[in-house]
């Protein structure tokens, strides 16, 4: 079924005489259909609006159309090249006196920033974004709501990013953004998953907490499901996996693991991958299993780049190995694992304020 934004975006495109809000259109189209994992569909928008002004982009179509392919490129799997669109697209909005495109790339580069854990740039661009995006500018108001939401929970205060979920909630259901939706959806239940799971690894048990991450979990699917939103396919299966390990059912979760390519997770989630295979198969008695993941966790561990994922790993390679009688690797991964807690700690403090600070910042408190 058609999403309500993607409607209007048509019927403007169809109807409009303005070639600038004719591209604008045809661009929010591409990036739709590429945040659905609609990849064919996304092209083809994009392709129609680089026929149209061929070498003679002006800036504010060129930065609508750069965006619309980084964001592309990202959900396509090559975040690499998705960034360098962006940023091209925001230097271009940048330096155009009043891009309507500014608060929107701003708010995609905090995404970027905030996955890959630059989180001082990422304050700017959430600081811009918000400073600049009109109060209907629904689409950078949603985006940077839901970074804003998603750091405070890597943060550890779910309380505080209550609020900007359900600000990019309301955002996105004012345009009919179903896509924005699902990643609000997935984001949830990832963050519980990912707190819940270092919580587990740290040896404290909070079923409530479980219950309430399987059951975010399950409606991000039912939506995406409803919606058809593909682009999330290969992260939530991971998601319901480590709520699985967390709830001991380890067969379950290793069915679930092995039908993950690997190769579609960004390299930073490979350690995490690999040791919650090693949890599964020493609950199992899989030794071929667990000495291959094991191998590859410690491996994969020197390319994490996630405090928190370091702290898990170190946290469930100590446990492995003290359970198979190797207590000289326990022992350091038991060292290492109280380091990067500690550090994960004043990470999260330093984290959780300087969001309050560019909140209040742009609310001028």
């Amino acid at each position: 079924m058609e999403s309500k934004l993607l409607r209007e975006l048509r019927a403007i495109s169809r109807s409009t005489t303005d070639r600038l809000v004719w591209a604008r259109s045809m661009c929010r189209q591409a990036s739709h259909h590429a945040r659905q994992g609609e990849t064919t569909e996304a092209l083809g928008a994009i392709g129609s609006v680089r026929s149209e002004f061929g070498n003679s982009l002006e800036p504010e179509v060129a930065a609508w159309l750069m965006l619309t392919e980084g964001i592309l490129k990202y959900f396509s799997g090559e975040a690499d090249l998705g960034v360098d669109r962006l940023l091209r697209a925001y230097a271009v909005a940048a330096a155009s006196p009043n891009c309507a495109a500014r608060p929107t790339c701003a708010a995609w580069l905090a995404l970027y920033y905030f996955n890959t854990r630059h989180f001082i740039q990422m304050l700017e661009m959430l600081r811009e974004s918000l400073q600049l995006a009109a109060h209907d500018d629904h689409q950078a108001q949603a985006r940077a709501s839901l970074v804003v939401a998603d750091a405070f929970h890597l943060g550890g205060r779910f309380d505080l990013a209550r609020p900007w979920y359900e600000r990019a909630r309301q955002h996105a259901t004012v345009e009919g953004d179903e896509p924005a939706i699902s990643a609000m959806l997935h984001n949830v239940a990832a963050f519980r998953a990912c707190n819940l799971k270092l919580a587990s690894a740290l040896g404290e048990h909070a079923p409530e907490e479980a219950q309430r991450a399987n059951m975010e979990a399950s409606s991000a699917l039912a939506y995406d499901l409803a919606v058809g939103t593909r682009s999330f396919a290969s992260f939530l299966p991971h998601v319901v996996a480590q709520i699985l390990i967390v709830d001991r059912k380890y067969q379950e979760a290793l069915a679930t693991l092995l039908k993950i390519k690997v190769g579609e997770l960004p390299s930073r989630a490979h350690a995490v991958h690999y040791v919650d295979l090693a949890t599964c198969a020493l609950h199992l008695s899989d030794s071929t299993l667990l000495e291959f993941n094991l191998r590859s966790a410690q491996d994969a561990l020197t390319r994490s780049t996630d405090p928190d994922d370091r702290v898990y790993v170190c946290c469930r390679l100590a446990s492995i190995f003290d359970a198979i009688g190797n207590e000289q690797l326990a022992t350091h991964f038991r060292v290492r694992a109280q380091s990067e807690v500690e550090a994960y700690r004043v990470a999260q403090k330093e984290l959780v304020a300087g969001l309050i600070q560019m909140i209040r910042d742009v609310s001028g408190t």
